[in-house]
């Protein structure tokens, strides 16, 4: 391989790994920022079910209120008329089913036993000052209570109102609504998947006590079995603050986000979780190394030419026209470096428009 053949190659790959080298140092950075995105995004979702969360208190707290001051709703409660109430309430019930996704509707008597379920209106009588911390709160301070409550029939979100006459409270009245359903609206904005997880600890038995310490129950979400099968690997625990994760599932990269599930008091009782798929974006990303590669190739190509000319047009080429003025004789002897060589050239050049001008001069 000739001499400027190989300065040529040794410059290009010096040229090719710098921008290898600064391709992946780019590439490293735009890793790292894609899983902050990635991070806000989840984030941002679980915001969402949360505002959802948040909205739906606020219509329940409302309802229960107004049930609570209408006085034909009192009358019945305090006469412990089921069937009577079940006939007024029945149809309330089901235009809040239908508008608000409101699946309880459901009285207590003064002495916090269950009255009437109305959408279950056999199911009464049981005890619930024990098991209903919600209502309990709501009977004995007269104040709504609104937030997230395990029940018997699991958990929802409900609200609780003091149904009060002659400055004494004749019963409750409670206002409930699906959580699934807020967790599917979620879901249908935002593409990513929720799950609630709860502690035993804090699940009503039916019979005046609670379940006993164990692992985590998976309680509603929107994809059982992908819930189900990261807990079998042991990564969903109870957490204090939110906490991320990634999953590999069926070839794909879910991100997870844990956040603390609190009940209306203020209790953890649970985790919620969210898991969106990122494997589209991180795939994308991925395939731009491919690119780094391509233009490092590229490069030490366009490097290779391009010193290949500069070299033999400004180096070898002035090297070869002296190498031919010393062979006519124009140099006094060859010079021993390339700095000699060009510095000859220079002086022979200068010699030769010397002579031109002395024989310029004797024809005039």
């Amino acid at each position: 391989m000739s001499l400027e053949r190989r300065l040529s190659l040794a410059a290009a790959l010096v040229i090719s790994i710098t921008l290898l080298i600064g391709g992946y140092i780019l590439f490293e950075d735009g890793k790292g920022n894609l899983a902050r995105s990635e991070q806000d995004q989840i984030e941002t979702t679980s915001l969402v079910l949360l505002t959802a969360i948040s909205q739906a208190e606020s219509l329940t707290v409302s309802h229960a209120e107004l049930l609570a001051r209408d006085s034909s709703v009192a009358d019945l409660v305090a006469s412990g008329d089921r069937a009577a109430l079940q006939a007024r309430m029945k149809p309330v019930f089901d235009r809040l089913k239908v508008e608000a996704g409101v699946d309880v509707l459901h009285f207590q008597t003064a002495e916090m036993k269950s009255l009437l379920r109305v959408w279950k209106p056999d199911d009464f009588g049981q005890d619930l000052s024990r098991i209903r911390p919600m209502v309990l709160a709501a009977n004995k301070s007269r104040q709504p209570q609104k937030g997230l409550e395990i029940g018997l029939a699991g958990l929802s979100l409900r609200a609780v109102s003091a149904i009060v006459r002659n400055d004494a409270t004749i019963g409750t009245v409670e206002v409930g609504i699906s959580l699934m359903s807020l967790m599917e609206l979620a879901k249908s904005t935002t593409g990513a998947d929720f799950a609630i997880f709860l502690d035993p600890q804090f699940i009503p038995d039916g019979k005046g006590g609670y379940g006993a310490k164990s692992a985590l129950k998976l309680d509603v979400s929107t994809n059982s079995q992908f819930f189900s099968e990261i807990q079998s690997r042991g990564q969903v625990r109870m957490t204090r603050e939110p906490a991320s994760a990634v999953a590999d599932y069926n070839g794909r990269t879910i991100s997870l986000l844990a956040r603390p599930l609190l009940d209306f008091s203020g209790k953890t009782i649970g985790v919620l979780f969210v898991a969106k798929d990122f494997s589209s974006s991180v795939s994308a990303f991925r395939s731009s190394w491919i690119t780094v590669v391509v233009i490092a190739i590229c490069g030490f190509l366009i490097a290779y030419g391009a010193i290949m000319i500069i070299l033999r047009s400004f180096v070898f080429r002035p090297l070869e026209r002296l190498v031919l003025d010393a062979g006519q004789g124009a140099l006094p002897e060859p010079a021993g470096s390339l700095q000699s060589y060009l510095g000859l050239r220079e002086a022979v050049i200068e010699r030769m428009k010397l002579e031109r001008s002395e024989k310029k001069a004797d024809a005039e």
